[in-house]
């Protein structure tokens, strides 16, 4: 009886091992995918409450809002666990328990220093975006570089903490505790890192796609019962006359940016300055929409 509950209990153990992570994952690429989709649709003016997407559509634009940021996470991991391994082997021999000293002081001051530059970069004062932010070029490195820097620090703070003690002191409590409040710390920066990376991701797809004139979109005709004012100019609505009752009207040089399950958000097919206006059409019997393929 005891053998059947000490396998169960395993089981259990076993099945919460991989169900808890993959929860989080899931909860995290939700998230990101959110967050990715709401910076896209709120440079047109669009919630996407009202689109009514779904958790596999945030889920699928999740790989856009994160693969960058983690890779480069990953590949700095592997360079840093190689580096401190590297320095780790340096001081264990024979002559090097007086370079220990300067290292570990040298780690820790670093450290510090980059951690202090956390208040600045998530209060974001005045000075910061004069002075500091403007100095790093536009795009993913400005987003991700000041962030990922006091992370960095986290970690030297750790590896200082880690060369300081004796091999038969490292399972205090009071190290484990600074160690485990560090390696919360820094987890939250990366994940300060990466929602900022995700809206950022989105904003910029959002603006290169309407500077390529929205070709990822699909492109429609319109069949209207009553006219519709274009807007931009290279969107042409012509009235077919009665022949065409009830849907007289037709008007080229649309895209479908997005679709709820009541109404069509409409873009002119060529991007203008000045034109940006999204045409709001309500998914009902006033409207018949084809879709064209690419001339």
């Amino acid at each position: 009886m005891s053998g059947q509950q000490t396998t169960e209990k395993s089981f259990f153990e076993k099945a919460a091992y991989i169900v808890t992570p993959g929860s989080v994952v899931f909860a995290l690429l939700y998230y990101f995918g959110y967050t990715y989709r709401s910076a896209y649709y709120a440079h047109f003016g669009l919630g996407v409450g009202d689109l009514g997407f779904t958790p596999q559509d945030y889920l699928l634009g999740s790989p856009a809002a994160v693969f960058l940021p983690l890779w480069m996470l990953l590949v700095l991991g592997i360079i840093g666990v190689l580096a401190f391994r590297a320095l780790e082997r340096w001081l264990s021999h024979p002559d090097g328990a007086e370079r220990r000293g300067p290292v570990i002081r040298v780690l820790g001051a670093l450290g510090v220093s980059l951690l202090l530059l956390s208040f600045p970069v998530f209060l974001e004062p005045t000075w910061w975006r004069t002075m500091m932010w403007f100095l790093l070029p536009v795009g993913w490195l400005r987003v991700l570089l000041p962030a990922v820097l006091v992370a960095v620090g986290g970690l030297l703070v750790l590896c200082a903490m880690y060369l300081t003690r004796d091999p038969q002191r490292r399972g205090g409590r009071f190290w484990g505790i600074t160690e485990g409040l560090l390696v919360s710390a820094t987890t939250l920066i990366v994940f300060f890192a990466l929602a900022r990376y995700a809206h950022g991701a989105g904003t910029s797809a959002a603006r290169e796609e309407a500077e390529n004139n929205f070709r990822d979109t699909t492109q429609v005709l319109i069949h209207s019962r009553q006219p519709i004012v274009p807007t931009a100019p290279n969107v042409q609505c012509t009235d077919q006359g009665a022949a065409h009752l009830p849907y007289r009207y037709q008007c080229t040089g649309f895209r479908v940016l997005a679709k709820s399950s009541t109404r069509y958000y409409l873009v002119p097919s060529v991007h203008q300055a000045g034109w940006d206006l999204i045409l709001v059409l309500n998914d009902d019997n006033s409207i018949r929409v084809e879709v064209r393929g690419e001339d």
